[in-house]
Parts: structure tokens; C-alpha cells; sequence
């Protein structure tokens, strides 16, 4: 029976070739001699053919050790090339962050907030209302509004949201205005469903992306139900209901539990609770 090649062993067996001996590639690797040889008597064994002459003077490469040291020599170079590559930063770590549209648009204003380019890892940012599944590894963080429940899930419960009725500073107290209303997917959110029970007879506008509309309200066509982290961020906007309580919803950072320890995921982790716990505004855009 064949014996697996030992990655290790040809590594070594290469930084003794290079140094015609133990004691060089002893120095060189930080390896012992002792274990050097025995790393080369196991590849001989794993090889079934010798490799190196015992001399005095060191270590001579039989011709099938000379073989073998010109097949190492190509993958030492692709090593080094990986190791090149992997010290620019292109192998950094990609952690997949999935969120709403008026949360991740939150995290793209406040990126400075939880992450830097000299981080181990690099933000891949999804703005998706529909929950990407963490347990198939669709994501690696998934920002909710409930703690999760499955028992693969891990949960770290970071604030809270709240929601308030704002329109435009340039309308008049007493002016009558419509609503701006969600339809087709939005039409299920708990906020159109609140909309719908509440202001049916005054929406004159509707759209199939809540975020789409914060135009239309700062242009004063028509009032809408926002996330409080949004509305109070614009100085044009004036708040004209107080929080609806009911639709008050918890922020929570949900990944995999077999990956919540896992370093990167850490960091990130961390750094996303940092920012999220000072309940951070929206930057506005003029």
C-alpha cells in the first residue's frame, strides 16, 4: 500500500537539498536536524526510491533526488508568488454583510465607523431586505430585527429601531399633504401593513422601494413613515408624529454559530456592535 506524500516533507526536503545538508537547513527553517532527517527518511519511504547519499561531508542528491528537487523548485517559486499575493492584501478575508436598504445605507455612511482598509478582513456590503441564509453561509452577518431562533444561529442584540411619520420643513403647519406608501414586496412590511391600517385614504403616491422615496418627501410631495436614524438626519425634514410604538423593532447581529469565534468574524462583529450601539444617524446628501 501506497503511502500519502507528506506536504511537509517535500518542504523540508527542499530546504535541505538547497543547503547540501542538515545543519544548513537546520538554521534555515528553525527545524532540528534530527527532525530534518527523519523528514527526509520518511519522503524516502513515502517514495519508495532514495533521495540523498549520507556523506560526511553533508548530504549528496541522488539523480532521483536531483528529479525531485527540480519539480520543488517550481512550487517554491508558485509559493512565493501565493505569499507575494497574499502580502498585497488580496487574500484578505471577505466577510459578507447583509441588511435592509435603510440599514445598509447606514453602514455605507458610517463605514469609517467599524471598519479601515488595514483591517484583516474586507466588507462585502448586500442590501437585501429578504433574510440571506447565515446557515448556508449566503452571508456570514446578517443584520435582523429579531433574535434568532434556530439553534445553528448565534445573536448579539445591538439596539433598537424606531419609526416616526416626517415631511418637508417647507410645508405649511396647517397644509394638507398625502403619503408616500410601499406596494408589491414593501406592501408585506409590518411599516406598509401599519400604513395601510392607518392612512389607506391619504396615500396619493406609492412606490416598490421605501428608500426611493425620501426624495419626494424632502421635495414636500408627501409625508412618510421613516426609520427615526433616517428622518432626524435631515435638517429639511421635520417629524410630525411621535415613535410608533408598535412598530418599535430590535437590531440584532445574527452569524453562524460554528463561525462566531472564528477571528475575522470577531472583528467584525465587534466593530459593526461598536457603531450600531451609539445608534448612529444617517449622513445626509444636499
Amino acid at each position: 500500500m501506497k503511502r500519502n506524500i507528506d506536504w511537509e516533507d517535500l518542504r523540508l526536503f527542499l530546504a535541505v537539498a538547497k543547503a547540501g545538508g542538515l545543519a544548513g537547513a537546520a538554521e534555515k527553517t528553525g527545524v532540528s536536524a534530527a527532525t530534518l532527517g527523519r523528514r527526509v527518511s520518511s519522503l524516502e519511504k513515502s517514495l519508495n526510491a532514495r533521495l540523498v547519499e549520507r556523506e560526511a561531508r553533508g548530504y549528496q542528491l541522488t539523480s532521483t533526488g536531483q528529479k525531485l528537487l527540480m519539480q520543488l523548485e517550481d512550487m517554491d517559486q508558485a509559493a512565493q508568488s501565493i505569499a507575494a499575493w497574499r502580502d498585497t492584501g488580496q487574500a484578505r478575508r471577505r466577510i459578507r454583510i447583509s441588511a435592509g436598504d435603510w440599514t445598509m445605507r447606514l453602514l455605507m455612511d458610517n463605514l469609517d465607523g467599524f471598519w479601515t482598509p488595514d483591517a484583516g478582513w474586507v466588507p462585502e456590503l448586500l442590501a437585501d431586505p429578504r433574510n440571506r441564509d447565515v446557515a448556508r453561509r449566503q452571508i456570514d452577518i446578517g443584520i435582523r430585527n429579531k433574535r434568532p431562533k434556530q439553534e445553528w444561529l448565534a445573536g448579539r442584540k445591538v439596539g433598537t429601531v424606531r419609526f416616526a411619520a416626517y415631511q418637508s420643513d417647507k410645508i405649511a403647519a396647517n397644509q394638507k399633504i398625502g403619503w408616500v406608501s410601499p406596494v408589491e414586496k414593501e406592501a408585506l412590511f409590518p411599516t406598509a401593513v401599519w400604513m395601510m391600517e392607518n392612512h389607506a385614504a391619504d396615500v396619493t403616491i406609492t412606490v416598490n422601494r421605501a428608500s426611493l422615496a425620501l426624495s419626494l418627501v424632502r421635495q414636500g410631495h408627501a409625508r412618510m413613515l421613516l426609520p427615526m436614524f433616517v428622518g432626524e438626519a435631515y435638517p429639511d425634514l421635520v417629524r410630525v408624529s411621535e415613535p410608533v410604538e408598535e412598530l418599535e423593532t430590535e437590531r440584532w447581529l445574527v452569524m453562524h454559530q460554528d463561525e462566531r469565534h472564528e477571528p475575522l468574524i470577531r472583528q467584525a462583529v465587534s466593530a459593526l456592535a461598536k457603531l450600531l450601539k451609539r445608534d448612529p444617524l444617517l449622513r445626509p446628501e444636499f
